[in-house]
C-alpha cells in the first residue's frame, strides 16, 4: 500500500502557486470576504498580543505572502517560511522587505530558529496530517519568545452552518477536513500552549468556493458586524486561535472554554 501523501507536497509547483490565492483577493467570493474580515481581526489581535518592543515575526507556510505583507505593516522585515520556491517567488514580489526562507523547519531545526515575538499560520493546520501538526507546534513552541503569541486560523468548523451543510452533503473521502474550536484548543494545549483568545468569523453559509456570493455588499456588512462576537463564536465558520507558550503568565484553559459557551 502506498504511503499517504504528506501535506508538505500539496502546494508545490508553479501552477499551484499561480492559482493559490486567486479567490483571496476577490471580496465577492467567500475566501476573499474571509480575508477582509481576517485583516480586521488580525489587526486587533496584533495590537493586543504583541509584547512591548516586539520586532520579530514569522509566517509559517507563508505561501504567496498574503499574511506576510500584512505583518510588514506592524513589524519590520517579517520572516516568511515555505517549502515551495514558486510560492516564495510570488511572496518576494508582494513583500520585498520580508526575509524569505526556503525549507522545512520541522526537519531542519536551525533553519529559522527565532526567537519570534509572533508566529502566524493561516490555512495550514486544518489540512495538515496529525504528525505534521505536532512537529510544527513543537517548532513554534521552541521558536517563540517568552510573552509572544502564535496566531493561527481554522477555516471550516463542523458545527457552523456551512460545516453542517457539508456534513449532510458529503461522506467519506469527499468530505473536506473540519475542526471544531474545542478540537483546535485541545491541539494547542497538548503541545504546552495556553489559549489566550478565540475569534470567530464567517457565519453565513455558501455553496461553493470560487463563485460570486449572492448580494456580496450586504453579506460583507453582515459578516463584518458579526465577526468576533463572543456569543456566536461556537458556530463560526472560521476562527482565529491566539495562543502563547509563555508559562510565566498562564491562563486557565477552562476559563477560555467557559467564555466560548
Amino acid at each position: 500500500m502506498a504511503e499517504p501523501r504528506s501535506y508538505r507536497q500539496s502546494h508545490l509547483g508553479a501552477d499551484k502557486a499561480r492559482s493559490y490565492d486567486e479567490d483571496l483577493w476577490d471580496p465577492r467570493a467567500a475566501k476573499g470576504l474571509d480575508w477582509l474580515i481576517e485583516q480586521q481581526l488580525l489587526a486587533d489581535v496584533l495590537r493586543g498580543a504583541l509584547p512591548p518592543g516586539a520586532r520579530s515575526a514569522a509566517d509559517f507556510a507563508c505561501g504567496t505572502g498574503r499574511i506576510l505583507e500584512f505583518l510588514s505593516r506592524y513589524l519590520p522585515s517579517p520572516v516568511g517560511i515555505d517549502i515551495s520556491p514558486d510560492m516564495l517567488a510570488l511572496a518576494h514580489a508582494r513583500c520585498p522587505r520580508a526575509v524569505l526562507i526556503l525549507g522545512d523547519t520541522t526537519t531542519t531545526h536551525d533553519l529559522a530558529p527565532g526567537p519570534f515575538d509572533v508566529i502566524t499560520a493561516f490555512r495550514f493546520f486544518l489540512n495538515a496530517e496529525p504528525s505534521l501538526r505536532s512537529q510544527v507546534l513543537t517548532w513554534m513552541g521552541r521558536s517563540l519568545r517568552p510573552g509572544g503569541a502564535v496566531i493561527a486560523n481554522f477555516h471550516l468548523n463542523p458545527v457552523s452552518l456551512r460545516g453542517m451543510y457539508l456534513r449532510l452533503r458529503t461522506t467519506g473521502v469527499t468530505r473536506p477536513s473540519m475542526m471544531s474550536i474545542n478540537d483546535a484548543c485541545q491541539l494547542f494545549e497538548a503541545h504546552a500552549f495556553t489559549i489566550r483568545q478565540i475569534l470567530g468569523y464567517g457565519f453565513l453559509p455558501y455553496r461553493r468556493d470560487g463563485r460570486t456570493l449572492l448580494a456580496p455588499a450586504a453579506r460583507r456588512a453582515v459578516e463584518t458586524r458579526l465577526a468576533g462576537i463572543g456569543a456566536l463564536r461556537p458556530v463560526a465558520g472560521s476562527f482565529l486561535v491566539v495562543a502563547t507558550a509563555d508559562s510565566s503568565a498562564p491562563r486557565d484553559p477552562k476559563n477560555v472554554r467557559r467564555e466560548m459557551r
